[in-house]
């Protein structure tokens, strides 16, 4: 079960009858350890965070997830295309596309293997914004670390696989991981620590994801 996303990743290349593959990455925890932007984050007077900032921000304060960039560069020397997908707003995002052309040795650039794709507000309710991305970019895989990752892409008729998140980002974000293992269990948050753990230990989340067995010692490492 450990190599469960090997598995995956061949059906998809076999399912499309080709070699080629389109992939697709999530950023923050999966490709970028950046709580510590998001922690000191100035805000809007609405209280919203300010990507203008944020986006600067990534050469001083976010770590790279190295697993998940030699996994990047695997799918690179193999001919497949990669793309990034980020729920973070647009503005000043060619700093952080310069960011990851530094740190992964190619070209990222904006609206090419860049994309932003927030959420949007509809009827009062956020709606996700990267499964129209997907569908317009025809991936086949995605990488992310989010429950509404794995689901935007499951609407997308694409193949997610779950990115664990570092134990410090659960904790900060706990609400949208296997629903939120630190609060009391209720039929919408059904699971608590050690769910989590037999999730992580058989490698299978709990939309039926495969989880990329990534191990990362953290920020300190």
């Amino acid at each position: 079960m450990k190599n469960i996303w090997i598995c995956c990743l061949l059906w998809v290349t076999c399912a499309s009858g080709q070699n080629h593959l389109r992939v697709g990455f999530d950023i923050d925890d999966t490709v970028l350890y950046s709580r510590y932007i998001f922690e000191q984050s100035p805000r809007h007077s609405d209280g919203s965070l300010d990507y203008a900032w944020i986006n600067r921000q990534d050469a001083r304060l976010s770590i790279p997830i190295m697993p998940t960039l030699d996994l990047i560069r695997y799918f690179r020397a193999h001919h497949q295309e990669v793309f990034f997908i980020t729920g973070r707003q647009p503005e000043n995002g060619d700093s952080l596309a310069a960011y990851l052309s530094q740190l992964l040795g190619f070209s990222v650039i904006v609206n090419q293997n860049l994309f932003f794709a927030p959420h949007t507000i509809i009827d009062g309710r956020p709606v996700q914004g990267k499964a129209a991305v997907f569908t317009a970019l025809g991936l086949d895989l995605y990488y992310g670390d989010a429950d509404s990752d794995i689901l935007a892409a499951y609407q997308a008729h694409i193949q997610p696989v779950r990115i664990v998140r570092h134990p410090s980002s659960v904790d900060q974000y706990a609400p949208n991981y296997f629903g939120n293992t630190r609060a009391e269990k209720t039929p919408s948050n059904p699971w608590g620590r050690a769910e989590l753990e037999r999730f992580l230990e058989v490698g299978v989340g709990p939309f039926g994801e495969p989880i990329y067995p990534l191990h990362w010692k953290g920020p300190g490492s």
